[in-house]
């Protein structure tokens, strides 16, 4: 966790002063989170926000080798937060601000390959993840990174976040296949795997991050695991065990629940783990 955080903050260029940090637009200040009937002194940071995402998102892709792209991924996913509409919006305007295809374009732009791949966890870190191209759900990655229809990006966020020069694929990422040519074939769905890992790291640690701003300013613990221990499996087990044995075998739904509830935890039992 050390590394991880370490490099986040090579990564984020926290200004001495943040009031000293004055836009194109005026502002002094840029926020991520709101208050409301609350004075902006209480309300969080865009800078806070992003080094805690930033730290969380590469803490969980640490796990396969990708702690760089998880940092990186945070540290842009509200990019589109430095603009004076959004920071409007927070003040009340209730006009709709697009914060995230900001982040998105600049991975594309900015970071080759894996910056492409970093686009579509950023774009979708509300939405979800987009086709790259063509109909679908949601709109597609290539029509959101060639809109026009953004809000000017202030330049104050070149000046907090540092961009590699370079950024490549973890380092135990390879292609995988019994033939060169089903490595190349299985390539594609390799890094569609990858944005998936990524994304899920993101967004757990935008909602985490969110989620423990929001509890401590209502004066609540500043996380969900706070308070008292959870119950163990086994405690657990034993609850289950009793709801389900409130069920009498007086339908067929009922008798199914019945005939599974021996089946199924034996089979747990044998599921080894490690």
């Amino acid at each position: 966790m050390v590394l991880e955080w370490q490099l986040v903050l090579r990564l984020f260029r926290r200004p001495s002063d943040q009031k000293k940090l004055r836009g194109r637009a005026g502002i002094t200040v840029f926020y991520a989170h709101s208050l409301e009937g609350r004075p902006g002194s209480d309300w969080q940071l865009l800078s806070e926000h992003l080094i805690q995402v930033s730290r969380g998102a590469s803490e969980r892709a640490s796990v396969f080798g990708a702690a760089e792209l998880g940092a990186l991924a945070g540290l842009l996913h509200d990019l589109g937060k430095y603009t004076l509409p959004f920071q409007e919006r927070l003040r009340g305007n209730p006009m709709r601000v697009d914060h995230s295809t900001w982040g998105a374009r600049i991975a594309q732009q900015r970071l080759g390959t894996m910056g492409q791949l970093l686009a579509y966890g950023i774009a979708g870190h509300h939405a979800g993840l987009a086709n790259g191209q063509g109909e679908g759900e949601r709109t597609a990655l290539t029509d959101r990174l060639a809109t026009q229809d953004l809000p000017a990006l202030d330049a104050a966020w070149e000046k907090e976040v540092a961009l590699p020069e370079k950024l490549g694929p973890p380092a135990d990422f390879k292609p995988y296949g019994e033939s060169r040519q089903q490595a190349k074939d299985r390539q594609p769905f390799q890094l569609a795997f990858l944005s998936r890992m990524l994304f899920s790291c993101l967004v757990d640690a935008d909602f985490i991050d969110t989620e423990r701003f929001y509890l401590q300013a209502q004066g609540g613990p500043d996380h969900r695991g706070a308070g008292p221990a959870h119950p163990s499996l086994a405690a657990l087990r034993e609850q289950l065990d009793a709801y389900l044995g409130q069920f009498k075998a007086d339908s067929d739904v009922n008798r199914l629940r019945n005939s599974g509830g021996g089946v199924v935890p034996g089979r747990a039992s044998r599921v080894q783990v490690g």
